[in-house]
Order: structure tokens, then sequence, then C-alpha cells
């Protein structure tokens, strides 16, 4: 080591935002928000089901993304797992609620999902791909399964119905364009997608949430799925900000949302444009292509 040249390396300094950048504002939040105590087991639950609780609540901090947050940032105890938006990224609702949630999946879709980042209707990616790749994909199907039987066991998020927002046929007509000249490759004309490889889109409770978020940046930025011992390509999904207008990404997201028996509210051109400056991707690239 002693004949490796030095270099010079400037450590960046704290960049918060005053008043954030204040550290013993966390003396406060935390007399708020934390509790300084051991997980409890539940006597009326088998040991299982505390296994999963425990691995979920404290080892897994599960709750860090999908427990919505109060203007403080202090999780939402009586909401607990029922989705939230971080970063553009929307953690989804995972409580068994039927039409929010993953009331739909199994426990072994659960537990596949975790293992290799991929079941029969889900693709992980972003955040929770590395949580998968990092993870959940180490730990023993025994711990998995336990987790699967606690989130099974969860109060049900709120049950919510798509409001009956009118998708005209012009913006369902452009999104059929699109959705076949852009996506149909990988994710059929069917919307059922390549299993474990691109998610299935009929009855996909997250592709049709009130949040798109997500699926907004998905399509703006891509993504790489989870890499696991038994899914060690990863599949990727390419950016599509550089040759799709907002209109154009829109329509698309909401011929999705609206076709295979889905039903949800449309994407806005201006949702798209708010998610494309906050990832600064406004400079990436050419010009998108005009609408068709």
């Amino acid at each position: 080591m002693k004949t490796v040249p030095p270099v010079r390396n400037a450590v960046v300094t704290n960049q918060l935002p005053f008043p954030f950048n204040i550290r013993a504002l966390l003396m406060g939040w935390n007399l708020l928000f934390f509790e300084q105590k051991r997980f409890q087991p539940r006597a009326d639950k088998s040991a299982a089901w505390n296994r999963g609780a425990y691995l979920s609540d404290a080892l897994a901090h599960c709750g860090a993304c999908h427990t919505p947050k109060n203007i403080l940032g202090g999780d939402k105890s009586s909401e607990a797992y029922q989705g939230e938006v971080l970063q553009s990224w929307y953690a989804p609702d995972i409580t068994p609620s039927k039409t929010g949630g993953i009331g739909d999946w199994s426990k072994d879709d659960i537990v596949q999902y975790l293992k290799i980042g991929s079941n029969r209707m889900a693709v992980a990616s972003g955040p929770m791909a590395e949580a998968v790749t990092n993870s959940t994909q180490h730990l023993t199907d025994a711990d998995l399964a336990a987790i699967a039987d606690y989130l099974q066991t969860l109060p049900p998020g709120p049950a919510t119905e798509a409001p009956r927002t009118a998708v005209t046929g012009a913006v369902m007509a452009q999104g059929k364009r699109v959705f076949d000249a852009q996506c149909k490759a990988c994710h059929a004309s069917d919307g059922t997608g390549i299993r474990h490889i691109t998610p299935s889109f009929p009855g996909n409770t997250a592709i049709q949430s009130n949040e798109v978020a997500g699926i907004v940046r998905t399509v703006l930025a891509g993504g790489r799925g989870a890499i696991t011992a038994e899914n060690p390509t990863g599949a990727a999904m390419p950016s599509f900000a550089w040759n799709l207008s907002d209109q154009q990404i829109a329509a698309a997201l909401t011929y999705i949302r609206n076709s295979w028996s889905n039903r949800a509210p449309p994407v806005t051109a201006e949702a798209v444009a708010s998610t494309r400056k906050t990832l600064n991707l406004n400079a990436v690239g050419r010009a998108p292509h005009p609408a068709p």
C-alpha cells in the first residue's frame, strides 16, 4: 500500500438545507416517534407468525418504505404497510387488501417474490430489487414463509375503487399505438408479460393504483430487476425519456391501466412532466418524437 500514489479526496460536506442540517433536532424527532424497546412476541400467535413480525418490523424494517408517513416523516402506525411514495418510487400497499394490496397473492407468491425477485404477477424493481438482491434472497425458506404468514394477517388497507373518470377513445387509441410500438415486444399484446422477466398487467393492483409515481418513473428512467441466485440475469427495462413525449407516456400508461379488465384514472401529461423534472431528465438524449 505504501507504493500507491496518494490522492486528494475532498469529502463531501453535509448538503441538507436548514433546518434539517441541525442534528440536535433528531432528539426531538426521537421523542415523538422512536420507541426504545425490544420486540415483544404475542402469546396468541404462532412462533412462525412472531418470527415473521420480528423480521418484517425489526430486521427488514419494511415499514420504512411501505408505511405512510406524517408531515415530519414519522410512520402512521394506524396505516401500517398501506403504501407510500418515497423518492419518486411508490412502495405499494402490501396488506391483504384485495383492491390495493396483495390480497390476491398466495403464500407461495410472497415467498417466491422475496426469494427470486418475481412471481406470477410482479417483478421487483427500483429499491425493492435492491432489497431482494442484497437481503431477502439470503433468508431461509422458513423465514420467508414466516414473513408471508405475518403479512397475510395484517389489517387490510382501505378498499379503494378507481374513480369513474372518463378515458377518451382518442387517448386509448394513442396509448395502444405507443404500447404496440414500444411495449408489446416484452409485455405481450395481452399484457401478460414474460414470467419472471416482465410483470403481468391484467389485475395488477400496483399498476391500477391511484399513486402513479412509480410507474411513471419506471417508464421515464427505466429500471433493473433483482439479481438473485435463481434469477442471475436480472431483466432490465430501458429508459423511454429520450424518445417519448409526456403525452405519449401518459397515454400508454392510461391504456395499460384501462385494458384487460383493468380500471384506473388516466395518467396526465402533467404528472409525467413533473416526474421528468424531478429526475432531471429534460436534458437527456434528443428531443421527443411528435405524438402519433
